[in-house]
Order: C-alpha cells, then sequence, then structure tokens
C-alpha cells in the first residue's frame, strides 16, 4: 500500500487539509512533514549515522543522519519518530533520552525527486551496540558510529545527505577529538 502524508502550506507548515501519496509529493514538491533522529552517545563523542541502501531513490549509498522518515497522514512526529527508529534499526524509542531541538523547513532534489519538508529533529541520546542493530535491509546498508571530526571529512566530502541544520547541532554538541574505543 502506498503511504499516504498530509500536505502542508509552504509558508508555515501547517496543515492545508489534504492528503496526497508520498510519490505523488516527491513528483510535484508538495510540502509535507518528516521526522529526523539523530543519535549521539552517552558521553557526546560520537554520532550514530546509517549508509542509505543502493536502490534508495533519493540519495542512494550516501551517509546519513541515523533515522528519518516522512510523517504518515494523521500521525503526529512523536508517533514517527518511534515507528521510524523500531523499523529503520530496530531499536525502541524508550531505551533514549530523547528531546526535540528544531523543527526547519528543507528542499532536496536528487534523481528527479523533489523533497519539501519541514522536518522535526529530534536528539537521542543513548549507548548503542551496533552488533545489536536489526537495520532494514531495503533502507539501511551500513550503520556506524562516527566522531565530530568524522562526519565533518563525510560533509567536506560531500558523502553525506546535506542536512545542514542537523550537522550544525551535532558539531555544537559532539566533544572535538575524544573519540571512544572501536567496537
Amino acid at each position: 500500500m502506498e503511504e499516504m502524508i498530509d500536505v502542508l502550506d509552504e509558508e508555515n507548515g501547517n496543515l492545508v487539509g489534504e492528503i496526497i501519496s508520498k510519490n505523488e509529493a516527491h513528483k510535484i514538491g508538495k510540502w509535507y512533514g518528516s521526522i529526523h533522529i539523530l543519535i549521539v552517545n552517552k558521553d557526546k563523542t560520537e554520532t550514530l549515522l546509517q549508509k542509505r541502501c543502493a536502490q534508495k531513490k533519493l540519495y542512494p549509498n550516501m551517509w546519513d543522519i541515523a533515522v528519518g522518515g516522512h510523517i504518515s497522514a494523521g500521525e503526529t512526529a512523536l508517533t514517527t519518530a518511534k515507528r521510524e527508529l523500531q523499523e529503520e534499526l530496530g531499536l525502541d524509542l524508550n531505551d533514549f533520552d530523547i528531546k526535540e531541538v528544531d523543527r526547519i523547513k528543507e528542499q532536496l532534489t536528487n534523481n528527479g525527486i523533489i523533497s519539501n519538508e519541514y522536518v522535526t529533529i529530534y536528539l537521542a541520546c543513548g549507548d548503542v551496540d551496533i552488533s545489536e542493530i536489526k537495520s532494514q535491509q531495503e533502507e539501511v546498508s551500513e550503520v556506524k558510529w562516527y566522531s565530530c571530526e568524522e562526519l565533518n571529512q563525510l560533509i567536506e566530502k560531500q558523502l553525506i545527505l546535506p542536512h545542514v541544520r542537523e550537522y550544525e547541532i551535532l558539531n555544537k554538541l559532539l566533544k572535538k577529538g575524544d573519540k571512544r574505543e572501536e567496537r
């Protein structure tokens, strides 16, 4: 079944009372809601990133923030965050200290897909053993912890999606030059 999403107005991200398919929104550039979850370890030295699988239509084979997803029609941002964390990484949001840190307007275009989103950004703090992650193969090909310096190298080399605000948040939060032991 095709995913249906609420259309938002471009000016301030309010519901307009229209529901369309995600594919249609991507084709014609309608605005909709999404969530991003930034995961950092408890000592704030690393952030968890996912590599998008080769089959993704938007930015295949690129690194991305830990979790992202569209807010389904009638769903809240927090409900979506819980669902997406479980679907993409097999993790439970209740295992993290989580807080909403921002809501931004983001426009990305790649491979003919127009992604016009109002993104609710969550910060989740907790230690995750990568060997316990059950990643959704249709979405995620790899997960890895990255230090602030390594994150910035990915940004510089354009190997990660261009989520400018998310990386500003991570750069302010992560401790520099204090990488944990390899897992």
